[in-house]
């Protein structure tokens, strides 16, 4: 349950973490490997579902992909206790919790751009900038519809199948969008490696997520200051 290992922004060997005992000072790690299999599971079952769901239409007697369809559902879920349970819990859930909960720089964001809207806002971003953490909103509300509608459609025998598959598009547009982002977007796309290696690029970091590099920083001090006492 130790995967959340973190060589500090400096490069410094954090004792806690051997996953990342390496001397890098040009990248700091951002996601360990319990973090890792939860974004890439979730984003697996999430497209088989999607893709599953606008394969049947109101089809809904179709056995096959309707039973992949569900499978992918309780995959996703199953998939995010296993990780829970034999992961890294603490890693997992503090993961959810910077992509999901506001922060105060959130809050400063919007009311720069409500009192200043043609001005640079100056925030310093945490983990995750409030693009980040909307889109992550909206894609487990995405989720929450087609959950929704998919049983009230098959409790209809596809009578219903109308929201379900709205709800469906709905979230494979976030998806693209995510991926679009992820992959094509030169502004986020070195968080990239982030995602598959553990790692970003520091300069990257510090132009766009100050506050969680200074965080890293001051927090790698203290463990560092904590191993030279006698």
């Amino acid at each position: 349950m130790g995967d959340l290992a973190t060589t500090g922004p400096q490069g410094r060997q954090d004792s806690r973490n051997p996953e990342t005992n390496v001397r890098d000072s040009a990248s700091i790690f951002r996601f360990g490997l319990s973090e890792r299999l939860v974004h890439w599971w979730t984003v697996a079952t999430f497209a088989t579902a999607l893709l599953t769901g606008l394969a049947m239409g109101s089809e809904m007697e179709n056995g096959n992909l309707f039973h992949v369809h569900v499978a992918a559902v309780f995959a996703m879920g199953g998939g995010f206790v296993l990780v829970l349970i034999f992961g890294n819990t603490l890693a997992v859930l503090r993961f959810v919790r910077d992509a999901f909960a506001p922060e105060r720089c959130d809050f400063e964001f919007v009311a720069r751009i409500l009192t200043h809207p043609f001005r640079r806002t100056g925030v310093k971003w945490g983990k995750f900038n409030l693009g980040q953490k909307g889109l992550a909103w909206l894609l487990l509300a995405s989720l929450t519809g087609i959950i929704v509608t998919g049983i009230n459609s098959w409790q209809t025998d596809g009578d219903a199948a109308g929201p379900h598959t709205t709800a469906v598009i709905i979230a494979l547009v976030l998806l693209g969008i995510h991926v679009f982002m992820a992959v094509v977007n030169p502004v986020t796309r070195p968080a990239l490696p982030g995602m598959i290696f553990g790692r970003v690029n520091r300069s990257w970091a510090v132009h766009h997520h100050a506050k969680w590099v200074e965080a890293e920083d001051l927090r790698s001090a203290r463990d560092e200051s904590g191993t030279r006492r006698p």
